[in-house]
């Protein structure tokens, strides 16, 4: 992950008393450098005699975006939560939190964790050829997603609403960015509305996903453990959701890196394969997950066409692909 290197914060920062209450209490005269990481008013703290790292997360006090800010301040009490789960150990991890006080915009201090995200692998996958590398860090990503969805499943039906709202609201930024046209967009919602009637989405038993499942916000330490991060999108939904996430990840990086929408395909059923083949899986998961994949694939892969870094004709041809694969998903059999 890039930084910036920013200096060493000021004793008089309100954060110093912070850090030096929850992270280094011990130390005389902590000095913490600072670095910009390459998220939006994210930062990395790390002291200087003991090497000690620690994540900030900012919110501006003048941020109109209310949602925006509810959200990230409630990441401090998903990261508790779902920690009493048994993701307080390792191999499958969640990061810790350790602080927040929203009187400085600040919305969570966490512990930083040493290692290399999902996207790293993905890479020296398509230019290093490193597949039974990649493999082996989805497998273990697999069993993470099948440990969190298992251990908080309920006997509850899943509420599609906001998921419907949230698929509308893509199509809705991508056809004011000229990605899709009006006409393609009917055409989506044609394609959902037939997801919500003849796939029955809304029958699916909830678990607590993480929400955001970007391959940035898993980390694989050396000791081929796991470790989530960024869970201020946690909620109860359709387990489906991550797995899509994952697949329409999966997609893009390889479409994108190689041209070809093939070269996914391996490690996408590899994937699925060892998240429904995990003992925590009950029998029948891999047909059950599998049938409404699809759509959660293609909400994501449309998701990241709105992203104007990438180049006007990916971003169309990443789109069709995601109407392909509604198509697809709602063949027979």
């Amino acid at each position: 992950m890039t930084s910036t290197y920013l200096g060493v914060l000021d004793r008089a920062d309100p954060l110093y008393e912070i850090l030096l209450t929850h992270v280094e209490p011990y130390v005389r005269e902590p000095l913490f450098h600072v670095d910009k990481m390459c998220s939006h008013r994210v930062y990395k703290y790390t002291e200087e005699k003991t090497q000690t790292s620690v994540v900030g997360k900012f919110f501006g006090l003048d941020d109109v975006q209310e949602e925006r800010v509810y959200r990230i301040m409630r990441e401090y009490d998903n990261l508790n939560e779902i920690r009493r789960y048994g993701f307080d150990r390792f191999p499958n991890y969640v990061v810790r939190p350790i602080s927040r006080d929203g009187s400085i915009g600040l919305a969570l201090t966490e512990e930083f964790v040493k290692g290399q995200n999902l996207d790293h692998f993905m890479k020296e996958a398509v230019y290093d050829g490193k597949h039974a590398v990649l493999k082996e860090k989805l497998e273990q990503l697999a069993v993470f997603l099948s440990e969190l969805h298992s251990r908080t499943k309920t006997d509850e039906t899943v509420k599609i609403d906001s998921v419907v709202a949230y698929f509308v609201k893509v199509l809705d930024k991508l056809l004011k960015q000229s990605v899709i046209s009006d006409d393609e967009r009917k055409r989506y919602l044609e394609l959902m509305d037939k997801w919500v009637t003849l796939k029955m989405l809304d029958r699916a038993a909830g678990s607590i996903i993480h929400g955001d499942a970007t391959p940035t916000n898993f980390i694989f330490t050396e000791g081929k453990e796991v470790v989530a991060i960024d869970l201020e999108r946690m909620k109860r939904c359709d387990p489906a959701y991550d797995i899509g996430m994952v697949c329409g990840e999966l997609k893009h990086a390889f479409l994108w890196r190689t041209g070809n929408p093939q070269t996914s395909e391996p490690f996408i059923r590899h994937f699925l394969e060892n998240y429904a083949g995990h003992p925590a899986a009950p029998a029948g998961a891999f047909e059950e997950v599998t049938t409404r994949t699809p759509y959660y694939m293609a909400m994501t892969e449309l998701r990241i066409a709105r992203n104007d870094y990438l180049g006007w004709r990916y971003r169309k041809r990443l789109a069709r692909e995601a109407m392909e694969c509604l198509k697809w998903g709602l063949l027979p059999g």
